[in-house]
């Protein structure tokens, strides 16, 4: 792992890649400053005037519910934990669907100056779409199961993390595996998650995209260090 640490540091500090770094973290923020520009106050008024008191004026027993301090309290803060962390969410998908469209050059560096490793048949775009859309669909299934653990105070910082980790782990391992694997390897690395160095890696990576600007800008150190991480394991061998 070491070694992996030194080689990722040592690629990633070189004028291309820092230079690389800085495409995900504009585009993502000018992406956002546009979504703020034509629905900032939209959402500010979301935020501002919550519905809640459409509610309670209907009277009845969810009414009197909703009159309690601590339960207007907990839907309140739990809107603007939400609401801030799909922001940060959002800026690092967008982050990471440029870095995805950038992997493939990464990978083809990284193999020709390290591990000159046979990558060929890669799996074909049906199957690697195909394994997209299964990461969606179960994403989606543990999303709505965490639903109702969203409205509980600090659980809810927790809770909210496990479907976007999964999302977040499931693609950049198809991603990456998809340019560092043949198509019967890339099977293999669906099936195992990578290995344990490659879901140890991702769960430190998850927390560090959710530092505003930090994870933004480190995206490519992500890819150059999960690329390292497999096309060792497959030069190597099982």
């Amino acid at each position: 792992m070491n070694n992996i640490i030194k080689r990722s540091l040592g690629d990633f500090l070189t004028f291309r890649f820092i230079l690389l770094s800085f495409l995900p973290l504009v585009v993502s923020l000018v992406s956002l400053v546009g979504l703020v520009v034509y629905f900032g106050d939209d959402i500010f008024n979301i935020f501002a005037q919550p519905q809640i008191q459409i509610y309670i004026d209907q009277g009845g027993f969810i009414a009197w519910l909703l009159s309690l301090s601590f339960v207007k309290f907990m839907i309140t803060s739990s809107f603007y934990v939400v609401g801030i962390f799909l922001a940060i969410i959002l800026s690092v998908i967008i982050a990471a669907i440029i870095t995805g469209f950038l992997t493939p050059y990464i990978v083809k560096f990284i193999n020709q100056k390290y591990y000159n490793y046979n990558t060929t048949p890669l799996p074909s775009n049906f199957r690697v779409f195909k394994a997209i859309g299964v990461t969606f669909i179960k994403f989606i299934l543990i999303f709505l199961i965490c639903i109702p653990l969203l409205f509980i105070p600090v659980v809810n910082l927790f809770i909210l993390n496990l479907p976007f980790f999964y999302l977040f782990y499931r693609l950049i391992l198809i991603d990456i595996a998809s340019n560092t694997s043949d198509s019967l390897i890339f099977e293999i690395d669906l099936q195992k998650g990578g290995g344990i160095k490659f879901f140890s890696a991702s769960v430190l990576f998850y927390i560090i995209t959710l530092i505003p600007f930090v994870g933004l800008f480190l995206q490519i150190y992500f890819v150059i260090f999960l690329s390292h991480v497999l096309l060792e394991k497959n030069s190597r061998g099982f």
